[in-house]
Order: C-alpha cells, then structure tokens, then sequence
C-alpha cells in the first residue's frame, strides 16, 4: 500500500462506556437515551442485545421501546465519553503522531512513516486487544491506503475486527456496498443517486464524471473520486488545530414557542453562548445565522452580513431577531431554534471603522470589561450563571448546559452531502 492509514471506531461507544461501570447491563438490551422531558428522547446508543431487538440510534424512545419492551433506558454521560475518548486518543499516539479525531468514538491514524515492516493488519489486532484489555471496550478497525475506505472498512465487520482493503481488492469489497455507505454521501444524496439508477458505490465509480458534476455540482466530481480510490486527504496531525469556521448554538425547547416573547428570550440566550465563546477564542463573526424548526419538523434558515465583525450578544441577537421577524410567519409553533455566526475573524485584524454610531457603543471600554465580568462569573461557575433579563422570557430548560448541547465550535461542515 502507498499508505497506511487507520480508522477506529468504538464499538456501540456511549453504551460500552456505561457498561464499564455497571456490568449488569451486558446482559439486558440497553439504550443510552436523551432527555425525553426536553424533547430530546431519542436512541443516542444502544447495546448489543438492543441492536439484535430492532433498536436503532437516532429513533424515538416511544419506537425503541415497541420494539424492545424490556429495553432498559440509561442517561447519558458526556463527562465519562469525553475522559475515555482522551485516554483512547494517548493509546493511539503510542503509534502514530498522526491521529485525527472523528466525534468521541472515531480517529483516523495514519502510520505510513511509523509502521516500519509491521503487517498493518497485526498492529490493527494489537490495538483492537490493548482497547479490549486495558479500557473494556471494543473496537473495529478498517485498514486501507485512504481515509475514505479505512472509515468503510471499519464500518464493514463489526463489533471488534479487523478488515483490510487494499488498492487490489477494494473493487471486490467496496463496489458492490449501496452508495450511500460512502463518507459523505447524506441520504438527500443517495436518494438523488437513485434516481438516475447509482445504486452501489461500484455504480458511481463507473459513472461518467461529467455527468455526476453536472448532476451533483462540485460535490458529483468528489464522490465519483472517493469511489474510486482517489481520496488523497491527509490525516491531520494529533496537535493540529483546525482553522473555526463558524461558531454556533442551537437548542430543542421543553415547549413550543408559541409567540414573539418566548422566541426573543430564547434567542437572547443562544446569541449570549455564542457571543461568549466567539470571545473565549477571540473571534468576531461577520455573518449571522439563524434555523428555526417549527413543530412539523420543517425547517428555515436564514442569514446576513453585518456591518462589522462582532462578539457582542446584543448585536447577534438584534440580527437574529431581525433575520426571524423578517422570515417566519407563525403559521405554526416552535420547535427549535439555533444561532450561528459565520465568516470569523480574529480579534484585532485590520477591521475598517463603522459609520454607524450604534456599533461604536458596544465597544466602549465600560461595556468590554462588563462583558468580560460576565464571561467570567460563568466561566468560574457555570454556564448561565449570569443571564440577562431578556434570558428569562425564553422557554429554555432551567438546567440549559450551552457546552452539551446542540451546536458548538465547529470546524466546517463534514461535508454538505
């Protein structure tokens, strides 16, 4: 193989973790739930047993549960998830100082320089028994020479093994998979691939590339790539720090939002979080985002551009509030609600001065170092600590924890399929 590249994924994570601590649960269908009390009662994670009755992640509890009337319901952890996907990671870097992280429960490892003449798929064992001996996990493992097929293989046999693909057999293996096992391929994807008869991976490697561009844009031309054994991405480095592209919160509320009040305190507390860790990571957002969610599950997305950058909570929210006074026509209540800041900047680039004297009032000193007070009360004990008046006209839960909840720092999109 040119290269060696690795990906490990935690069998079942979340509920191999909690079987760590209470070995009873190995023996009975078990499922790490959300919250159902605040509309968060859904599948997170589920044991074997509760996979073999029909469980699957991502469904309503209510669904699980016809399913599997035994299921036993546990909720969940993060700090546990969080503490043993750490430990995971310092085992891996015992072999490579090149590990990418994929969620908690998933990394890429790229070996070319550090196997030396180990047969990849021994080292792929040893690691898979280390999990098993030292953490009581399991782990599968797919070996391949890009990142694209070593995330197919460990998704090909599980839980705990090895599968390898190589640039000699991976027609055989990969080609006949649906398409729709392939990374980054969504299942709005898949089912436009159906339409016009690409059923398997195989299918759209043999595709005309033209087609799939113009059929799919830039993303037609990626897929036909990874399908044939093209993906050249590199695994990042174990301290690499990913560029942020955005910074954002969203949250389910307890219960639907019925009227204007409640929607603007709920926004006041999304814009509050990301204001804050705009300011943690000393960026400003030029670009506002909102997705509003309404009770039928249909969803809105709206945006616009700021005058200036910003990492001020009243300037998100006014923005907010005027992209959803402007979009949303009540014609149904509120399920969801998030809000995104785009297109960062660092804090202290060349940023043109505002015409607009209202801007200039938030970056008065008097105002820096009161946000920088309430940044850190919360800071020093808990998040929503101090909030402001308009916060408590919001329908969020009262126990609202902004650093587990829906959204958070990311790094762009995976991937728009």
């Amino acid at each position: 193989m040119s290269r060696v590249i690795f990906h490990i994924d935690q069998n079942c994570y979340f509920a191999s973790v909690e079987m760590i601590s209470h070995p009873e649960y190995k023996n009975v269908p078990m499922a790490v739930t959300g919250d159902a009390s605040k509309r968060h009662g859904i599948i997170l994670a589920k044991n074997e047993l509760a996979k073999k009755a029909g469980v699957k992640t991502a469904e309503a509890i209510w669904q699980a549960e016809q399913k599997c009337p035994g299921l036993v319901k546990v909720s969940a952890h993060y700090d546990k998830y969080t503490f043993y996907s750490c430990k995971l990671r310092e085992l891996y870097e015992e072999y490579t100082d090149k590990v990418e992280p994929f969620g908690l429960d998933e990394c890429w490892l790229d070996l070319t320089e550090s196997i030396g003449d180990r047969d990849p798929k021994e080292v792929a064992d040893e690691i898979r028994s280390r999990v098993k001996s030292q953490f009581k996990l399991t782990c599968s493992i797919g070996v391949s020479f890009n990142k694209v097929f070593a995330k197919l293989g460990s998704d090909y046999k599980k839980p705990d093994a090895t599968t390898v693909i190589t640039e000699e057999n991976f027609r055989d293996v990969v080609w006949p998979l649906p398409a729709a096992d392939l990374l980054f391929v969504g299942r709005k994807t898949a089912e436009r691939l159906r339409q016009v008869n690409l059923r398997t991976i195989g299918d759209v490697a043999k595709a005309n590339p033209e087609f799939l561009t113009d059929y799919l844009g830039k993303a037609g031309i990626d897929i036909w790539n990874n399908a044939n054994g093209l993906d050249n991405s590199i695994v990042a480095d174990s301290d690499y720090e990913r560029e942020l592209k955005s910074v954002g919160n969203s949250m389910t509320t307890p219960a639907d939002i019925i009227d204007r009040r409640h929607a603007s305190g709920t926004f006041r507390t999304l814009s509050a979080t990301v204001a804050s860790r705009l300011r943690k990571h000393r960026l400003m957002g030029t670009c506002v985002q909102i997705t509003v969610r309404d009770k039928n599950l249909a969803t809105y997305e709206h945006q616009m551009m700021l005058y200036e950058p910003t990492d001020s909570e009243k300037v998100i929210y006014d923005a907010a509030m005027k992209l959803f006074d402007e979009s949303y026509d009540w014609h149904a209540s509120i399920r969801t609600v998030g809000v995104r800041c785009t297109k960062l900047v660092p804090v202290g680039s060349g940023v043109q001065i505002s015409m607009f004297p209202e801007s200039e009032a938030f970056n008065k000193p008097e105002n820096k170092n009161l946000t920088k007070a309430i940044d850190s009360l919360n800071s020093r004990f808990g998040a929503g600590t101090v909030k402001s008046c308009a916060e408590l006209e919001g329908v969020s839960s009262p126990n609202f924890n902004p650093d587990l909840h829906d959204g958070g720092i990311t790094s762009g999109k995976r991937s728009p399929l």
